[in-house]
């Protein structure tokens, strides 16, 4: 209960800051229209009385009862039109304003994730779970928004039935404890058994959805599984059966119950009326007014369950979103002012002593101390699993070592802002995404102030060696990538897509340059020169050149070469090869791939 209604008040935080207006208006009007039964019940009782004393003793007059009347029927109508104001109607009016609002949130706090926790499948599940649950917050708002019209509706209507007599309040005091108990319990009935199967859901979806995959479909094919699949989606369908067959039972019970009790209500209500009028305590006008009363009580509880349902779902989702986003601190620290001084420092990068874990058993990287000059072009070369994608994402920010220590111009990493590297650097990686946009989208995100800098797209372009393909497209660079989203849009080979990706690095401009692995989809001779080609237009800036394959390294001022994690070797391309050592003998084993290409060197 407590988690509920800390995420409750989240809700309620959240609704506030995204529009205050339809919150307060839709609270100030639910709460006068739900207490127009209990007036209305007010003058009907004033026009029985009337019309009784007029038809018993013949005093009166219609005019008198006239205003009532008219009134009656203002409240009648007024009553009428605010049967519309269901949770239905609330919640699509909310839906805009809440919803995309939600969206929107869930969309930004996702930044404040850091790389390795979406890497833990707890988180990433988790992560996954809520943020597809856009529809929480306005699930909470319109459903307390109702149940506040329902709560002051009965209320109002207590008041009437104290009025009338002390047993006709507690009477109605317990029928309406008692169904609001009822359907408490089904709902809570009704999460615990949804979180039981939501799992088999997944699972379900996920098998269903396999045939649809062209990725899945193929294996599907060539290795005829499609039996196994079916009968495993079976398998995971069947606990999601069972829940709804247990589901409806439960619905149907609790429709009987609330049925049966509302007539058990009316009868004890009569039968006591009955009695009272009987033996002279109560008038029988009384009686009439206490069975509309009934009447009223009953629309004003029935449907209390869908409403509590509706809510009950969202809180649920809003309890989650709250534990991974609500309280989660941004942890960013205040940059260290002296940083605009320390880039007279030769030394971009230093690393002291680093080492990072992915799984806290084996080090990706161990133990590493290096330095990279301002200016410098560095190629980072290794076998694959060596560390050097761990090491430039550690220089990003996107990881946190396990234990020593990074500097930027002689700043420890421990004084930045999270995200202060990441405004620094332009980079490629070989983990890259392409979105399904249009390529000057697609290009302009590597420098989102200017998106729409259609020169500075065109420049990126050129220096990723995209913009020849590019320009034979019918529509350009406002061709879609992909076709899922814009039939119209294009697929391109491994190659090309690797070459927008290099063209988005270079849309940043700035003054450091990553390129992780920028030509794995090509050839080593097609790879070597499209490092050359990196290389003669990063324009004397720092720049930080990977691959697994060594025959580039010659183009790099300074090579470092990592082995399990650690620095292996370093020095330049002449250095390495009169060592003699593990770059030496990685070059001679791929010096044939690289035969019919020169390079300028020193040597």
């Amino acid at each position: 209960m407590k988690n509920k209604l800390k995420a409750a008040g989240w809700a309620f935080s959240l609704a506030w800051r995204i529009d205050k207006v339809i919150l307060l208006t839709w609270c100030l009007l639910l709460s006068v229209v739900s207490v127009l039964p209990a007036i209305a019940l007010a003058y009907n009782k004033k026009i029985i009385v009337a019309l009784n004393d007029f038809i018993s003793t013949g005093n009166g007059s219609f005019d008198a009862v006239l205003p009532i009347i008219i009134v009656f029927g203002i409240i009648t109508a007024l009553i009428g039109l605010s049967n519309r104001f269901n949770v239905e109607f609330i919640y699509s009016v909310m839906y805009n304003k809440y919803y995309f609002g939600m969206a929107e949130l869930l969309m930004d706090s996702v930044q404040d994730f850091s790389m390795e926790e979406l890497l833990k499948k707890d988180i990433n599940d988790e992560y996954h779970a809520v943020v597809l649950r856009e529809g929480s917050l306005t699930d909470v708002i319109s459903g307390c928004c109702t149940l506040l019209g329902k709560f002051i509706g009965l209320s109002s209507l207590l008041i009437m039935a104290f009025t009338l007599s002390m047993p006709i309040f507690f009477i109605s005091l317990s029928y309406i404890v008692s169904i609001i108990w009822l359907n408490l319990v089904y709902v809570e009935k009704l999460r615990y058994n949804w979180y039981k199967i939501r799992d088999n859901e997944r699972l379900a979806g996920h098998y269903e959805g396999m045939p649809y995959s062209p990725e899945y479909a193929k294996e599907i094919r060539v290795f005829e599984s499609k039996d196994t699949l079916i009968e495993n989606w079976k398998d995971a369908y069947s606990a999601i059966y069972d829940y709804q067959v247990k589901n409806t039972l439960d619905i149907e019970l609790r429709t009987f119950v609330s049925g049966f009790g509302f007539y058990l209500f009316l009868a004890i209500m009569t039968i006591y009326s009955l009695f009272s009028v009987v033996n002279g305590a109560m008038s029988a006008t009384v009686l009439l007014v206490i069975l509309t009363m009934c009447l009223k009580i009953f629309t004003a509880v029935s449907g209390i369950a869908r409403t509590l349902m509706l809510t009950d779902h969202g809180i649920y989702a809003l309890e989650r979103q709250y534990r991974i986003f609500g309280l989660r601190q941004s942890g960013k620290k205040t940059v260290n002012s002296a940083i605009n001084i320390a880039k007279s420092n030769d030394i971009v990068f230093e690393t002291k002593n680093l080492s990072y874990s992915y799984k806290g058993d084996t080090l990706a990287l161990d133990n590493v101390s290096m330095k990279i000059r301002k200016g410098e072009t560095i190629a980072l070369i290794g076998m694959n699993g060596s560390g050097k994608s761990t090491l430039v994402k550690l220089l990003l920010q996107l990881y946190k070592p396990l234990s020593g220590s990074l500097y930027f111009y002689g700043e420890d990493y421990e004084m930045l802002e999270s995200d202060f590297m990441r405004n620094k650097i332009g980079a490629f990686f070989q983990d890259y995404y392409l979105f399904h946009m249009p390529i000057s989208e697609n290009i302009g995100f590597g420098d989102i102030e200017n998106v729409n800098d259609d020169k500075k797209v065109n420049t990126a372009l050129q220096k990723g060696d995209a913009d020849g393909f590019v320009s034979l497209l019918p529509k350009g660079k406002d061709t879609f990538i992909y076709t899922s989203i814009d039939e119209s849009g294009a697929n391109f080979s491994g190659g090309e897509v690797q070459k927008l990706a290099i063209s988005r690095a270079h849309m940043s401009d700035k003054d450091i340059l990553v390129f992780d692995e920028p030509a794995s989809m090509l050839d080593p001779t097609a790879e070597l020169e499209q490092f050359m080609n990196i290389k003669e237009k990063v324009e004397g800036r720092t720049a930080i050149l990977i691959s697994h394959r060594v025959g580039f390294a010659r183009l790099a001022d300074r090579i470092i070469l990592l082995d399990n994690g650690k620095v292996a070797e370093t020095g330049t391309h002449i250095e390495l090869m009169n060592k003699n050592g593990m770059y030496a003998k990685f070059f001679n084993e791929q010096a044939q791939w690289y035969r019919n290409t020169e390079v300028a060197t020193d040597a």
